[in-house]
């Protein structure tokens, strides 16, 4: 199987329980294990992955607080203890995980389907909608050079929705794109489901 393969089953995985608003924490770890696979691939195949815009556009950030910044929750879930001189110690990241909410989730799989995108050329009709639904969450994410007017049609006023209402539209859209041939057979919509079965 192929390396990106697995990043698409992580972030397949992780999307499809998010939508069903299941567990977050299982999300998270899916997708921040789908990220770190699928940002080499990115770069790999001669694009710029997610990162390189983050730290081409966020002048205090260097790469070693951003890997810490967007990795922060995900190793607190996955790793009970740290190094410390020559000991492991159990870790303290019960504060850090107070602040988790599904929210954090918004941006983990938005970044890992963009680098999909860049290694692979298709996305999931429900990672599409997906990151069209994050910029009308997020327009300040947007570059200043693009109209934020397409996403804000597409899901108008997500702003004044609650959590409940702003995911209730993103499951609307897909199942609109999903009644769309046009959209469903464009070559860069992969038409497999999300929770690939096991070959």
């Amino acid at each position: 199987m192929l390396k990106f393969e697995g990043a698409r089953r992580q972030l397949g995985s992780a999307l499809a329980l998010y939508l069903d608003d299941l567990d977050p924490v299982s999300v998270h770890c899916l997708a921040g294990g789908g990220c770190e696979v699928i940002e080499f691939y990115a770069e790999k195949s001669g694009r710029q992955p997610f990162k390189n815009h983050i730290l081409a556009t966020a002048s205090d950030l260097d790469i070693e607080e951003l890997r810490r910044l967007q990795r922060q929750y995900w190793n607190a879930f996955k790793h009970a203890t740290r190094r410390r001189g020559q000991q492991w110690v159990e870790r303290d990241d019960e504060e850090l995980l107070t602040r988790f909410t599904d929210e954090q989730n918004d941006h983990v799989l938005y970044i890992g389907w963009h680098d999909y995108f860049l290694a692979t050329g298709t996305m999931p009709i429900e990672a599409q909608a997906h990151q069209a639904w994050y910029i009308a969450k997020y327009p300040e994410k947007l570059n200043p050079d693009r109209s934020i007017e397409p996403f804000d049609r597409l899901f108008p006023n997500l702003h004044a929705c609650t959590r409940t209402e702003q995911k209730a539209s993103l499951r609307n859209s897909i199942r609109e794109a999903r009644s769309n041939p046009d959209v469903m057979s464009h070559p860069q919509t992969d038409r497999r489901p999300l929770v690939l079965p096991w070959p």
